[in-house]
């Protein structure tokens, strides 16, 4: 009786192992959210979505860009001003217009195209937080398509060249201090 209980158990045993190794489901590249209900993040659409609203932030917070870099404004601070175009510098991959601003006496950067560096348009914004993304990553990700939208928005429709030197750009954009300098990020910005 032992033995035919045995026999029995394993058995049992061996056809639950083997139908389990045929309960694969491969899932085609691209997707796998129909099968998890999880979608894939797009920092793309994500900025995209929020451009607008982000714009109309910053240009309602920003404060004269003379008073708030002289006050020693850091990371996040929406700025507004105008500024004489010494130079549209393209010396590295991050090209920026280096301008004098009336009472500040600083160094100060527009980023112009090419790279776009820091997380300045992100942290200045507040319509979304740390909080509403999965991870770091795409916290991350979403300060680069801000970046994108700034370049694809105001930036590139102004065709900028060397010619810019010594004309006056108008901005409103989020200002970090970065290693002994004011770099801007704009939001909108009108070169004449």
């Amino acid at each position: 009786m032992k033995k035919k209980l045995i026999l029995i158990v394993t058995a049992v045993m061996m056809a639950m192992s083997m139908t389990a190794c045929g309960m694969v489901t491969v899932v085609p590249i691209g997707q796998e959210s129909s099968f998890t209900g999880e979608e894939a993040f797009d920092s793309s659409a994500e900025s995209s979505n929020d451009w607008t609203a982000v714009v109309e932030e910053l240009t309602t917070n920003a404060t004269d860009a003379a008073q708030a870099l002289g006050a020693g404004a850091g990371e996040g601070t929406a700025v507004t001003g105008s500024a004489k175009i010494v130079e549209f510098n393209t010396d590295t991959p991050k090209h920026y217009l280096l301008v004098e601003i009336d009472g500040y006496d600083g160094e100060v950067q527009i980023q112009a195209g090419g790279v776009y560096s820091g997380t300045a348009l992100r942290d200045t914004q507040t319509l979304k937080g740390f909080q509403d993304f999965t991870n770091q990553t795409e916290w991350s990700q979403y300060a680069k398509a801000l970046n994108a939208e700034a370049d694809t928005q105001v930036v590139a429709p102004l065709g900028i060249d060397e010619s810019v030197a010594g004309k006056t750009v108008t901005f409103v954009g989020a200002a970090a201090e970065s290693t002994g300098k004011v770099v801007i990020t704009p939001v909108s910005m009108t070169i004449e």
